[in-house]
C-alpha cells in the first residue's frame, strides 16, 4: 500500500514540474508576442507623429557655446614666450523666430561669433601693454519668407546681412537680396535656391571690394540624432554671375550640443569659409575656426 502511495506522489509532483515547465514556456512565448506587438505599435506611432503638420504661429529657439582657455608658463624652455599668459575666450550665439502659416512662412535667424585672445609676457624690464584682441568677430541675420505653392514647395524671399561689430565695425558689410523658390521636405530641412540675387558690399574702400549679380544658396539642417544630442548645420553661399573666382563665396558652420541638465551641456562648433575678397592680401583664401565649450539652449 506504502509503494502505491509513493508512486502516486511521484507521479503527482512530476506532473505539476511539468504543468509548471509548460507554464514557463508559454509565458515567455506570450512575452515575447507582445514585446513584438509594441515594437509594432512604437514604429506606427513615431510614423503617424510625423505625418502630423506642426502648429501653426511662432516658434523660438535659442543655443550659445562658450568656450575658454587659459595657460601659463615659468621659465618653460621649449616656448618661444618662457614666461608668459595666455588667455582666449570665445562664444558663438544663435537666435531664430520662425513664423508658420497654412500658406506662407517667414523664417529668422541671428548668429553672433565673437573671441578675443590675449598673451602677457612676464618681464619686469617690459611695461606690459597687452591687452584682449578680436580673434573671431561675426554678425549675420538672414530673414527668409516664403509663400506656399505645396506643402513642401514655396516662392520665397532672402534677405541676409552679414558684418564684423569689433574691429572695424559695419566695414565692410555684405547684404544678399535675392528671390526665387524654397523647399522644405520636413521640419529638420530647408534648401533655398534663388538664381535672382544681388550681393551688395558696403566698404570704406570700395577698391578693394566689388558688389555683383548673382545665385543664392542656403541650406538649413537641424536634427535631434537621440533624446540630448543635436546637430545643427548651416550653408550660405553666393555664386556670382560677373565672376565666379573672385567674387562668389560661400560659408559652412556645423555644430553639435551634448545636453546633460535643463539645457546645460558641452557644445562643438567648426565655420569653414571661402571669399576672395575678404582674404585678398592673405596666403590663403580659406577661413576657419573651432569651437568646443559650455553650451545653453533653450
Amino acid at each position: 500500500m506504502n509503494k502505491i502511495l509513493l508512486a502516486f506522489a511521484l507521479l503527482f509532483t512530476f506532473g505539476i514540474c511539468e504543468i509548471g515547465a509548460q507554464n514557463v514556456d508559454s509565458l515567455k512565448a506570450r512575452q515575447s508576442e507582445l514585446k513584438n506587438q509594441i515594437s509594432s505599435l512604437e514604429s506606427e506611432l513615431k510614423s503617424t507623429t510625423a505625418m502630423i503638420p506642426p502648429a501653426f504661429g511662432w516658434r523660438y529657439d535659442f543655443s550659445g557655446t562658450v568656450g575658454f582657455s587659459l595657460s601659463s608658463l615659468d621659465n618653460w624652455t621649449n616656448s618661444p614666450n618662457p614666461n608668459s599668459v595666455t588667455s582666449s575666450i570665445q562664444a558663438s550665439l544663435t537666435g531664430r523666430a520662425n513664423l508658420r502659416e497654412e500658406k506662407y512662412f517667414w523664417r529668422n535667424t541671428a548668429q553672433l561669433n565673437l573671441g578675443w585672445q590675449k598673451l602677457d609676457l612676464k618681464r619686469d624690464d617690459v611695461e606690459d601693454e597687452s591687452k584682449y584682441q578680436p580673434t573671431v568677430d561675426v554678425l549675420q541675420v538672414t530673414s527668409l519668407f516664403g509663400y506656399r505653392l505645396t506643402p513642401k514647395i514655396s516662392l520665397s524671399a532672402l534677405a541676409e546681412f552679414r558684418t564684423r561689430v569689433i574691429d572695424n565695425a559695419f566695414d565692410p558689410a555684405f547684404l544678399d537680396l535675392g528671390i526665387g523658390a524654397t523647399w522644405i521636405p520636413n521640419e529638420n530641412l530647408v534648401v533655398t535656391v534663388h538664381p535672382l540675387n544681388y550681393n551688395f558690399i558696403f566698404a570704406s574702400d570700395e577698391s578693394q571690394f566689388e558688389s555683383s549679380l548673382g545665385a543664392k544658396l542656403l541650406v538649413d539642417y537641424t536634427q535631434d540624432i537621440i533624446e540630448g544630442v543635436r546637430l545643427r548645420s548651416n550653408l550660405t553661399g553666393f555664386m556670382s554671375y560677373e565672376d565666379m573666382d573672385e567674387l562668389s563665396n560661400f560659408t559652412w558652420t556645423t555644430g553639435i550640443n551634448f545636453t546633460a541638465f535643463k539645457g546645460i551641456g558641452v557644445g562643438i562648433e567648426y565655420a569653414l569659409r571661402w571669399n576672395k575678397q575678404e582674404t585678398r592680401l592673405l596666403e590663403d583664401d580659406i577661413q576657419q575656426y573651432f569651437l568646443i565649450g559650455l553650451s545653453y539652449s533653450l
